[in-house]
C-alpha cells in the first residue's frame, strides 16, 4: 500500500545512515524525566473553563511541550489552532500541532502551517492520519514523508520569523507495526525515511508492554535510528477503554492484561498499576522520558503519574 503512487520516499538503504556506527546501548537514566502531554481540542460547544483547567494543571508539571491534536469534533486544524493560541495567552508552555495528510491538499496545508506557527506553533507531528473509506481525495499527500517535506519547505520561507531557528518536527513510530505495513522491516525503513527527512524525534503510539517498547528500540538502533523514540503511555482506566484504543490502532490486547482487567473487583485501580508498571519498567531501563495520553482528563493524568513519583 504504501507504494501504490509516486511520493518523495527514499530507500533506508541510503549510505547516510551508515555513516558513523552507532553504539547500541541502553541509554542512560536522567535525573529528571522528560515529560510531554497530548492534548484534544474540545468540541465548540464544550466548557471552555475545563480546557482552561486542564491547561494550567499540566502546566504545574513543567513539560518540556504539548501537543495538540485536531479532529472532526473540534473542527479540524481550526480546534487546534484555537487551542494553541489559548495556551499562547495564558502559560509559556512550548506546543506542538499535529498535522495529518489527511486535513487537506497541499496548498491548504501549507497554509494552515502559516496560520498555526502564527498562533505560536514551533513544532509539528507530521502524520498521513487514518485514511476515508474511499481513499484519499486528489491533490492530497499519500505519506508522512511528503509532509515533512512541505513543512520543511514553510520552515525555510519562514526563516526570519523563526529567528534563525527551526521548527521541531516529529513523527509516529509503531512498537507493534504499523497494521498497513508488509512486516516489520518495512516499519523500520519507513522510520529511517522520516529521519533523514529532518525528524528530530518520534512518538511510539499505543503499546501495553514494557517489551515491546525495549525491544523496539534497540532493533530500531541497530537499524540505524539515531533520534529519540519517546514512547506513548495511555492509561488504563478500564477494559472498553483499552478494547477499543486496541481496536483503534490495530492492536490486539495482550491476554494477560485483558485477564488482569476482568478479574479485578476495581477495574480503574488494575488498569492504573497496570499502566504504572509498565511505565516504571521503561523508565528503570533508561528511557529518557513519557508522552501521555491525557484524554484530556486531568485527575488521571494526576494519578498516573503520582503513582510513577512525578509531581
Amino acid at each position: 500500500m504504501f507504494e501504490a503512487s509516486p511520493s518523495t520516499r527514499l530507500s533506508a538503504s541510503a549510505p547516510i545512515d551508515r555513516e558513523g556506527a552507532p553504539v547500541i546501548r541502553r541509554p542512560r537514566p536522567r535525573q529528571r524525566t522528560a515529560l510531554s502531554f497530548e492534548i484534544i481540542p474540545p468540541r465548540p460547544t464544550d466548557d471552555v473553563a475545563k480546557m482552561d483547567e486542564l491547561i494550567a494543571g499540566l502546566a504545574s508539571y513543567n513539560p518540556d511541550y504539548v501537543s495538540v491534536t485536531s479532529s472532526r469534533r473540534s473542527e479540524w486544524l481550526e480546534g487546534t489552532a484555537s487551542v494553541i493560541s489559548r495556551i499562547e495567552q495564558t502559560t509559556d508552555l512550548r506546543t506542538i500541532a499535529h498535522l495529518a495528510c489527511t486535513a487537506g491538499t497541499r496548498e491548504e496545508l501549507t497554509e494552515w502551517i502559516r496560520t498555526l506557527i502564527d498562533a505560536g506553533v514551533r513544532g509539528f507531528l507530521a502524520l498521513r492520519g487514518d485514511l476515508p473509506e474511499t481513499g484519499l481525495p486528489d491533490g492530497y499527500m499519500p505519506y508522512a514523508t511528503d509532509l515533512l517535506n512541505l513543512i520543511e519547505e514553510v520552515q525555510e520561507e519562514e526563516a526570519f520569523r523563526l529567528a534563525g531557528g527551526k521548527l521541531a518536527l516529529s513523527v509516529a513510530c509503531y512498537p507493534k507495526g504499523h497494521e498497513e505495513s508488509r512486516n516489520f522491516d518495512h516499519d523500520l525503513d519507513v522510520l529511517l525515511t522520516k529521519q533523514r527527512l529532518g525528524a528530530d524525534f518520534a512518538i511510539t503510539q499505543l503499546f501495553f508492554e514494557a517489551q515491546d517498547f525495549l525491544e523496539f528500540v534497540e532493533v530500531a538502533r541497530l537499524a540505524g535510528v539515531r533520534i529519540p523514540l519517546i514512547p506513548g503511555i495511555m492509561p488504563m482506566t478500564s477494559l472498553k477503554r483499552v478494547r477499543r484504543m486496541g481496536e483503534l490502532s490495530g492492536l490486539e490486547v495482550p491476554e494477560v492484561v485483558e485477564k488482569r482487567l476482568l478479574e479485578a473487583d476495581d477495574e480503574y485501580e488494575a488498569g492504573m498499576e497496570l499502566t504504572a508498571n509498565l511505565a516504571r519498567e521503561i523508565l528503570d531501563a533508561g528511557t529518557g522520558g513519557l508522552h501521555v495520553y491525557t484524554h484530556n482528563n486531568l485527575a488521571v493524568t494526576r494519578d498516573f503519574l503520582d503513582r510513577i513519583g512525578i509531581q
